[in-house]
């Protein structure tokens, strides 16, 4: 009998172990950056909130500017995912430590409120009030307070899943406790007020709400949950419409997380696919300095690629999303994000990486313990103790083997190994699962066939060719009486593919089967590789490699990918369609140097001379830039703007274009940094709509610009003294200009 159309179940972090191989170690190693992490630290800023004596320093970075808490939460989190996952007691004794100390804080608040935001509880009278401003990134003056609050909420509600039973029960009543002060705060707000609240970033607050109402069935919780639902985001992807150029990527995967939940699972689908179909690279990530953009050269010239929340939470709307489809391509989606972007974005040695430039010739960073409090670590901390949550499903008494990682799965009456070489890119993966039984069983195993597999997967019993059908979409399935000690073997078939740049024919990427492979590069100018405390120390600010330096490929995908093979030591060789042959190895294994993703393509070598002066020319308007650039602001993004200290009012923001910018009917202002005196010249871009500003440094009028019409993009450049320094746009009579972006200049040569 078919289970095509029973919803799979997934077997629970605490039934599966990983084993051995890439999957296990990265597991391993998250843990113990997660274990070196100090509770009482975390735990500094709800106490100081809570009006309790400190008893340890808070720690630095985001969690001392205005982001307070925020990595407490996702510690929380992690700690009961990794104690479920690995059954290590450090990890439930980390959650103990965290749940006390929240509930201790809850308490000496008395509301149920309970968090790091600094100075929250007027903040949150504010909001409640109606007499916050939203912004973009601030509510109320504070740095997304929803975002923050909601790795609270979170922390306590994967407590109460995940963590040990006595630690789980004081988990679920916190967090019952903050629910309902939420749902009190909310209810002053009357829906008008409450939409306008929405246009800050909130995070994941209608995923804790709905799963709040579904570990407690209140209905109050429910609703606020729909509350949380955002109209502006929701209502184009009902009807299936992209209208996400622009938009900060992030803001917009944590809102669809909860959707599932609230009867909008068509319109999660709808987002989804609209991501991986049109936004995705071939690493399985998205975004450009954290944006969805709608200029898709910008993921081969910008420094800042894919983000690795996004993926991560990415990846959890994937997991809701086959839960109630049983969708495999949703599996296809979520393997090659595992395989590329989260396996690439841990250092063997830990350490986590925010931006995964898909420039060629770049490279990334990654944190350290105690000096980089990124959101990416938060996300991270927590997506490597769930790596083998899609491994195995359960649908009745049928299993699902969807992910051949090495693993373990224990069920009542059913005890299964698997062991294989994934996701080692090779020609051929052998795959074997040792079956343990009580008692002879009649079980269908269902084994998932990706859509990169050549081939079938030719299943044998105990190395005898058996029968296998097809039950389910995208399975192969052995249907027989088990016994106890049998195996089950299966091979798959993998092979080169050529992958084009999304909506930019001119790039391409290779892969071998989900794996996607670079060109390792230089060591040189790593610049900020092990990041410290340092302002935008996200971001590999070393200097940009020239694009016309990178190698032209020549031919069409199919020429291209089959030049391409196995050679030594794990790595492939390009030997035909490129000028020299290039020697290329899986994204996941590179790293300390820079790399390249994306190679540029012509179809013909005529074309050659005439693709790399195109890239040359891109390298003549941006390097000489970035090479005088001391600091930059790039208006209206939340990271930039708030790593230089973004002050504001009566100003909003917008993107034209492609390009994100501010502007005001008053003023605001960014401190830049020039730690060496080498500035020498201010620069501001805007676009040409009307409007009049002054420019000030430290409260003294340097400048001013003024447009009354025209069109694209003008500069004003402005004689300054070296130094750091306050600069303020000011509006005059009226609105500014939308300024893109301020730049702080060395001299030119």
């Amino acid at each position: 009998m078919s289970n095509v159309a029973r919803p799979p179940v997934l077997p629970g972090l605490r039934a599966v172990r990983l084993t051995d191989g890439l999957f296990a170690q990265a597991q391993r190693t998250a843990l113990e950056y997660l274990l070196g992490l100090d509770p009482d630290r975390l735990l500094a800023p709800f106490r100081r909130e809570a009006g309790l004596p400190p008893v340890a320093e808070p720690y630095g970075s985001w969690e001392s500017l205005g982001l307070d808490g925020h990595i407490g939460g996702h510690a929380l989190s992690a700690a009961s995912l990794q104690w479920a996952a690995t059954g290590d007691d450090r990890a439930a004794g980390m959650a103990h430590a965290l749940v006390d100390g929240l509930v201790l804080c809850q308490d000496a608040l008395g509301t149920g409120y309970v968090g790091g935001l600094p100075g929250g509880v007027a903040l949150w009278e504010s909001v409640a009030s109606g007499g916050a401003e939203a912004g973009t990134f601030d509510l109320g003056g504070a740095w997304v307070p929803w975002y923050n609050v909601h790795k609270t909420y979170a922390g306590l509600i994967d407590a109460a899943r995940y963590a040990p039973a006595d630690v789980a029960v004081r988990a679920m009543r916190a967090a019952v406790r903050l629910g309902d002060w939420g749902v009190a705060l909310s209810d002053r707000l009357d829906d008008a007020a409450f939409a306008r609240m929405l246009r800050t970033e909130f995070g994941g607050m209608c995923e804790a709400y709905g799963d709040l109402a579904a570990l407690t069935g209140d209905a109050r919780y429910a609703a606020l949950a729909r509350r949380f639902a955002d109209e502006s985001l929701l209502g184009p992807l009902r009807e299936s419409r992209d209208e996400l150029d622009g938009l900060h990527a992030n803001t917009q995967v944590a809102k669809v997380v909860g959707w599932p939940a609230i009867g909008e699972a068509d319109a999660a689908l709808a987002f989804v696919r609209t991501v991986l179909d049109h936004r995705t690279l071939v690493l399985g990530g998205h975004s450009v300095a954290e944006h969805f953009t709608p200029r898709p050269e910008r993921h081969v010239t910008h420094r800042e690629g894919p983000e690795s929340c996004n993926t991560a939470n990415l990846l959890e709307v994937e997991r809701r999303l086959y839960e109630r489809t049983g969708d495999v391509a949703l599996l296809d989606a979520a393997e090659r994000q595992l395989v590329n972007h989260v396996l690439s974005a841990q250092h063997p040695d830990g350490g986590f990486v925010y931006f995964t430039p898909a420039r060629p010739g770049h490279y990334r960073v990654y944190s350290t313990r105690d000096a980089c409090m990124w959101c990416c670590v938060g996300t991270a901390l927590e997506t490597y103790a769930r790596l083998g949550e899609l491994a195995y499903a359960l649908c009745g008494h049928d299993l699902l083997v969807n992910l051949p990682v090495p693993s373990t799965l224990e069920e009542p009456g059913l005890r299964v190994r698997l062991d294989s070489t994934y996701p080692r890119a090779l020609a051929t993966t052998h795959a074997t699962l040792t079956v343990d039984v009580d008692a002879p069983t009649d079980l269908a195993v269902h084994l998932r066939r990706p859509s990169w597999a050549r081939g079938d997967l030719a299943p044998t019993v105990d190395g005898v060719g058996v029968p296998a059908t097809a039950e389910r979409d995208g399975y192969v399935t052995v249907r027989r009486t088990w016994r106890a000690g049998e195996v089950l073997a299966w091979r798959l078939v993998a092979g080169p593919a050529a992958e084009r740049l999304p909506g930019d024919d001119g790039w391409v990427a290779l892969r071998w089967g989900p794996v996607a492979l670079a060109v390792r590069g230089d060591t040189d100018d790593l610049v900020g590789l092990r990041a410290g405390d340092a302002r935008m120390g996200h971001v590999a600010h070393g200097p940009l490699r020239p694009l016309a330096d990178t190698p032209v490929l020549v031919g069409s995908d199919d020429d291209i990918s089959a030049a391409l093979r196995p050679g030594p030591d794990g790595t492939f060789v390009l030997d035909r369609g490129a000028e020299a042959p290039l020697v290329l190895e899986p994204l996941h294994t590179l790293h300390d140097a820079r790399y390249t993703l994306y190679l540029p393509v012509v179809a013909d070598a005529a074309d050659l001379p005439a693709r790399r002066a195109a890239l040359a020319a891109i390298d003549e308007a941006q390097l000489g830039l970035a090479a005088r650039t001391v600091d930059t602001v790039a208006c209206g993004e939340q990271q930039p703007e708030t790593d230089h200290g973004y002050r504001g009012t009566d100003s909003w923001t917008g993107a034209t274009g492609g390009r994100h910018w501010r502007a005001t009917h008053d003023a605001f202002s960014y401190r830049l940094a020039d730690p060496e005196g080498r500035a020498a010249l201010l620069r501001v871009e805007y676009l040409a709509s009307p409007g009049r500003a002054r420019l000030l440094r430290d409260g003294a009028e340097i400048g001013a610009f003024e447009v009354t019409g025209g069109e694209g993009v003008r500069m004003l450049d402005v004689p300054v003294e070296p130094g750091t320094c306050e600069i303020t746009v000011a509006a005059v009579d009226g609105t500014t200009p939308p300024v893109i972006a301020v730049h702080l200049l060395a001299p030119a040569g």
